[in-house]
């Protein structure tokens, strides 16, 4: 009797939400799990967008699939306690446009290694959801080595303009709060289009 090819998601895999999943760079052995997640976008924070150049494998597999791909540039921060943080707050933003409104979903974002990158945006979408700072932290701190200063600061920092269509909203987003609170946020602005 043959035994199936086991599924095996990508490094530090998690969902973060209904049909919105984190980890790290998909591998050709991940490929069986991720198509069970029935994607319709890959969001990639890394340095390199995933072309038939670049990674002609996961890219045949993005296109066998119909799954579209998403590159938001970022850099590699480095190591250790002084890192620095890989991307601005625009690219934070980008990210979320496509995180919170459902036509893109399911949806798999993912830097490198699953980490910091990853975390950074994932930290962004629990603030605009109200999180507290202890419970963010806690949650970044699951799939990194560690939190720096950095790290801290940009997401206490982070504030934008988020426009979100009222009608393609995903519905996890701000479960429980009154549409007075959403409008009041302290850090970012929240506009219906």
């Amino acid at each position: 009797m043959e035994v199936p090819d086991p599924l095996t998601p990508p490094l530090r895999f998690n969902v973060v939400q209904e049909n919105l999943y984190r980890g790290a760079y998909p591998r050709e052995i991940n490929f069986k799990f991720l198509k069970s997640l029935q994607l319709e976008t890959i969001i990639s924070l890394t340095p390199e967008p995933i072309t038939p150049e670049t990674d002609i494998k996961l890219y045949e597999f993005a296109i066998k699939n119909n799954i579209r791909l998403i590159h938001l540039e970022c850099s590699q921060s480095g190591k250790g306690k002084k890192r620095g943080v890989p991307m601005g707050y625009t690219t934070v933003l980008e990210a979320l446009d496509y995180v919170i409104h459902k036509n893109h979903y399911p949806i798999y974002i993912h830097c490198l290694n699953g980490g910091q990158v990853t975390s950074l945006v994932i930290a962004c979408l629990r603030k605009l959801q109200f999180w507290s700072l202890i419970s963010i932290f806690n949650e970044f701190i699951n799939f990194t080595t560690s939190i720096t200063v950095n790290d801290r600061n940009f997401v206490e920092g982070f504030k934008g303009q988020i426009n979100i269509n009222p009608d393609n909203k995903v519905d996890w987003l701000w479960v429980g709060m009154s549409k007075g609170v959403i409008e009041n946020h302290p850090k970012i602005k929240v506009t219906e289009i």
